[in-house]
């Protein structure tokens, strides 16, 4: 009985050092995405990172990252060069914090900096179905989300409830989840041993710049601002030529397929 209690221990004593070490690893999803849904066909692949640190997670675009760490080391040298030229575009400037089932969204657009918080329980239904993604078993869970319906695949062989977005809540790691419309697919591509970065866009200097609105009013105020985006560039301005005019107004109205419908 006493081998068995020392035994017991050290087992709890190891569990506990693995799961103290979460904070230091980081997964890398890529995500398929179609941001016109009058064409289907003409899809976009993006990469983000999730970030596990402190019984918090932090999921952003690898582009924004990027972009963020080029603008900071140009600020520090105070030299502009043609770095700044080659910084990454991206179309998703947003920063997702989850703790439990609090989730705080940080958004930019143009000048306008915004915040909500959202409490979101996700009622999954697990199913029996089984099968490998990899190296990992994984099994399969649906839920419907921002006028979606969504198809997970999760696996407990890694010691997390989390996942991409502002997925999680199932008994494991999502290792891919997509809706039924395949419009939007993340698929996880990597995990490595690796702490949040000392970025700008998570200190707390940055994250409390963002104004913040209910989630509704967020989502009225981007449809206007995306509504009246030449007049918004204007604003800020960007001078858009005459002859690209008809141009731009074909490319923003592809933009019409966002990851929440509602």
């Amino acid at each position: 009985m006493i081998h068995k209690y020392k035994f017991l221990l050290l087992l709890i004593f190891a569990y506990s050092v693995f799961f103290s070490q979460q904070k230091d690893y980081s997964f890398g999803y890529r995500l398929e995405y179609t941001p016109d849904s009058t064409d289907i066909l003409n899809t976009k692949v993006e990469d983000f990172t999730l970030f596990i640190d402190k019984g918090k997670s932090y999921f952003v675009s690898d582009n924004f990252l990027k972009r963020d760490s080029i603008l900071k080391s140009l600020e520090k040298s105070q030299n502009f060069n043609f770095t700044f030229l080659k910084t990454p575009n991206t179309r998703f400037k947003s920063v997702i914090i989850k703790e439990n089932t609090n989730i705080s969204f940080y958004d930019n657009v143009l000048k306008y900096y915004f915040s909500y918080q959202e409490n979101t329980k996700f009622a999954w239904n697990i199913f029996p179905d089984k099968q490998k993604i990899g190296e990992y078993n994984v099994q399969k869970a649906t839920t419907e989300y921002g006028g979606r319906k969504w198809t997970a695949w999760f696996t407990t062989d890694l010691p997390y409830q989390d996942g991409p977005y502002k997925f999680g809540g199932l008994p494991g790691l999502i290792v891919s989840i997509e809706d039924i419309n395949n419009n939007y697919r993340y698929e996880l591509i990597s995990i490595k041993k690796k702490s949040l970065p000392e970025n700008v866009i998570f200190t707390e200097k940055y994250l409390k710049q963002h104004k913040e609105i209910s989630k509704e009013d967020y989502i009225k105020t981007m449809k206007n601002i995306n509504d009246n985006m030449i007049n918004e560039a204007a604003s800020n301005g960007l001078t858009i030529s005459p002859e690209s005019m008809e141009q731009v107004k074909k490319n923003l109205s592809k933009r019409n397929n966002p990851i929440e419908l509602k």
